[in-house]
């Protein structure tokens, strides 16, 4: 009897210890379940961690390379134009922590530091004269002597050299420097927003403008070789073409000797609405006609009427003119909207709106 009940014994014990072994080894398998579980999630964050890395860095060397890009084509409030001139040559500038420098392209030492933008100016290799910005003034220096020949700390603005002569504005009224970087032809021409083909000398002469913004001709020791009259001049060899708003053309020469009056650009043909009938419809219809009696002719931007036997009939004072009729005419103003009504004599006639 004792030892049936000592074998229930160990078999209540067993059956009561099973459920806990059990438990252990499920709680077992949990875990070995979760180690695997982390060891899983372990690499997945830490590759996450590195494409975080990898987007940081190219996100930077993206924004660094763009913010260079733009700095180094910064021309601040004035276009410099690549149209006169060379092309930029890489050669002479660098780029070093963000900052465009310009160098020698031999040697590659530093002229100048730090520039908002540069633009190749001299007239010949002997010349290798480099225009740059840096700090919102204008200054020059040569990349094959290392020198700086205008500081950037006077001018506002600067043009090409051209026949060793460049010009800066100071002021609000230009002068020119010399390849050294003296001032070789005072400040007295009035500056009006001329663009980079302006102020340039051809054949020893440069159209400027006086004080009172009329225009002329000086040579290059700043004298006037042609008196500031004139509201537009066209620069030749031998001779320059002068003239007004609404005025004609004349040749004139660089010692103020007119050469020809009543220049003109160009004829054209006029032309007006007649009605006639169709010969085989029998239908009214619209043709046009050509004036053979008047013509317009062109001066600058202004349109005139001449006749036919060259006698001026309107001045050369509106935007166009077109044939009404064989006598009768209308003209632009040159406020580009208003419409007149001119008859052959040129008198007008009625104003009309547009």
């Amino acid at each position: 009897m004792e030892k049936t009940e000592e074998i229930k014994q160990e078999v209540n014990v067993t059956e009561a210890a099973e459920p806990q072994q059990q438990e252990v080894q499920q709680q077992d398998v949990q875990q070995e379940n979760g180690s695997a579980a982390n060891a899983e999630q372990k690499p997945q964050k830490k590759n996450h961690l590195v494409r975080v890395i990898i987007f940081l860095v190219v996100a930077a060397v993206l924004g660094v390379s763009a913010w260079h890009f733009f700095k180094s084509r910064h021309e601040d409030d004035y276009d410099y134009g690549y149209e006169y001139g060379d092309e930029p040559s890489y050669g002479y500038v660098s780029y070093s922590n963000g900052v465009s420098n310009i160098v020698n392209p031999d040697s590659r030492e530093v002229i100048v530091k730090d520039i908002d933008w540069c633009h190749y100016c001299g007239e010949s290799e002997e010349d290798p004269i480099v225009l740059f910005a840096k700090n919102g003034k204008r200054g020059y220096c040569n990349i094959v002597t290392n020198k700086v020949i205008v500081e950037p700390n006077t001018y506002t603005r600067a043009w090409i050299f051209s026949e060793g002569l460049a010009a800066v504005e100071k002021d609000g009224y230009i002068g020119f420097v010399n390849t050294n970087g003296d001032v070789a032809i005072n400040f007295k021409y009035s500056y009006r927003g001329n663009p980079l083909s302006d102020f340039v000398f051809h054949n020893g002469y440069c159209v400027v403008a006086d004080s009172s913004n009329r225009i002329g001709v000086i040579d290059r020791e700043g004298r006037w070789a042609i008196k500031p009259l004139y509201d537009h001049i066209e620069l030749a060899k031998n001779y320059a073409i002068v003239y007004n708003d609404g005025d004609f053309k004349k040749q004139v020469d660089f010692e103020g000797n007119v050469l020809q009056e009543g220049i003109i650009d160009d004829i054209y043909d006029i032309y007006y609405d007649v009605k006639y009938t169709d010969a085989q419809t029998g239908e009214p219809k619209v043709g046009s006609a050509k004036n053979n009696d008047f013509y317009e002719y062109r001066v600058g931007s202004y349109s005139g009427l001449i006749d036919s036997k060259g006698t001026i009939i309107i001045p050369p004072i509106y935007t166009d003119i077109s044939s009404l009729t064989p006598t009768l005419f209308k003209a632009r103003l040159q406020d580009w909207t208003s419409i007149v009504i001119i008859d052959q004599k040129g008198g007008v006639l009625s104003t009309v709106s547009k």
